[in-house]
């Protein structure tokens, strides 16, 4: 590359940088309005909004958001309390609180709940997040999927009874001006698989969206020939993907395009997969990002209503793009996979419960909690609960938590799987790793793992 061709990407690397910092102190003097939270950090921390860097802010985790919700959101009618009651109610994803909050919730691979919401301002201040979308061609350097003129048919496989993003996303595309453009479906990954094929098989979706593990499992029901779809794209979610998992589906389904989106639910999209498969470019338009060894700090730049400044997060991401350089260039994310428990029926098939599925449980009062499988008919699920709750209260939430999961394994074809829900003042990090883990092998060390 020329010296000119260098000054002029430099050139271009620093207006990038001045610009999102603009819109950095824009979002920071909009929370000092709007957020007691940060009113009142912003004040103790002598921080100016005119000039202020994100390194000026401490590290938000998701426990000090929880314990500080009601002072971080930006609209004083919106409380803690507010969001677990319409939680508790409402399980459709198309559903928004008040006619106008999109609100989702997760436990993540921590295992602790976290309440998050956007408003429709918040979603446009996201377009134009990845220009490779432009002019019909994919961030993967391949040309759209579609044929015809017909809508294309998109399929969501994983978890879709409530208020989860990757259903959330796929319930915006069901409403407004988006449903005359895509037909899209959701399909229950906590489903019994043969009927989720039965469902596919009739659908023949253009595109095969969901998360990693799932498209795994449907990617071996095609190579067995239960499955027969052809879709033209799949787009992986919500865990690791590697370059052998995204060899392994684009085979399975033809030797179709695959790609990999990096997405959580505090921050939605955050980059996708490039074409060598071994690397991802991050969405450093709306988000800032700060690397370390064992963990991600990031900055979110369009969210107004819950102001999202260094938030941390156990994702490992490895830059490789020099330090300034835009867009970023990272190694395939690591460490966001968690075990795939699996369960024998009492005809003796075994059938799969999703980490997603899991993770996804809500019960208004619970904080945190894990699935400890203990063999193949039974397992542990430990919560920790709000402080200061009665013992009344405290009987409510294990009977709201057998209940739920009740119901997941009843809809697996798993109601003869038996769970205790023991209400636990700690639950432990894995003492060698010393990292959280969401689902856990206790079976006795005779027995084969999950």
């Amino acid at each position: 590359m020329s010296n000119n061709n260098l000054d002029h990407s430099s050139t271009n690397d620093s207006l990038f940088a001045a610009k999102r910092l603009e819109k950095f102190r824009a979002l920071v003097k909009h929370a000092n309005t709007k957020s007691p939270y940060y009113r009142q950090l912003i004040a103790d921390r002598g921080i100016d909004p005119q000039t202020c860097v994100p390194k000026d802010f401490p590290v938000l985790t998701k426990s000090l958001l929880m314990a500080n919700f009601d002072a971080i959101v930006t609209n004083p009618k919106i409380t803690k309390q507010i969001i677990a009651d319409f939680l508790t109610r409402s399980t459709d994803p198309k559903e928004r609180l008040f006619n106008r909050y999109t609100v989702l919730h997760t436990s993540g691979t921590s295992g602790e709940v976290g309440y998050f919401l956007t408003d429709w301002r918040d979603a446009l201040r996201t377009s134009g997040s990845f220009s490779g979308y432009r002019k019909g061609r994919q961030p993967d350097g391949h040309r759209s999927p579609y044929r015809d003129f017909r809508r294309p048919r998109m399929a969501f496989y994983g978890a879709t009874g409530g208020h989860y993003a990757g259903v959330t996303m796929m319930a915006r595309m069901q409403r407004g001006i988006a449903r005359l453009l895509v037909n899209a479906e959701s399909f229950e990954i906590n489903s019994p698989l043969a009927s989720v094929v039965t469902q596919l098989n009739a659908f023949q979706p253009d595109i095969l969206f969901g998360y990693t593990t799932g498209l795994k499992i449907l990617a071996e029901q095609q190579r067995a020939g239960s499955l027969h779809i052809r879709p033209r794209r799949l787009l992986a979610s919500g865990e690791t993907v590697t370059k052998d998992d995204i060899e392994y589906l684009s085979a399975a389904f033809g030797d179709i395009p695959v790609l990999s989106l990096y997405a959580c639910t505090e921050h939605m999209m955050m980059g996708h997969s490039n074409p060598d498969n071994e690397t991802m470019t991050l969405n450093d338009t709306n988000l800032i990002f700060e690397f370390f060894e064992d963990h991600s700090l990031v900055t979110n730049l369009f969210n107004y209503t819950m102001p999202l400044i260094r938030y941390r997060m156990s994702d490992i991401l490895k830059p490789i793009s020099a330090p300034g350089e835009h867009p970023i260039i990272v190694e395939n994310l690591v460490g966001r996979s968690e075990q795939m428990p699996s369960f024998k029926a009492a005809d003796g098939s075994s059938d799969f419960i999703s980490p997603h599925t899991i993770n996804e449980v809500f019960v208004k009062g619970v904080v945190r909690f894990q699935m400890q499988v203990t063999s193949d008919t039974s397992f542990r699920f430990p919560v920790c609960v709000e402080t200061g709750l009665s013992p009344e209260q405290r009987s409510q939430v294990v009977a709201g938590v057998t209940a739920r999961l009740t119901e997941i394994l009843e809809q697996k074809g798993l109601g003869n799987v038996c769970f205790e829900v023991p209400i636990v003042e700690d639950i432990p990090v894995n003492p060698i790793t010393r990292k959280f883990q969401l689902i856990v092998n206790a079976r006795p060390a005779s027995i084969s793992p999950v």
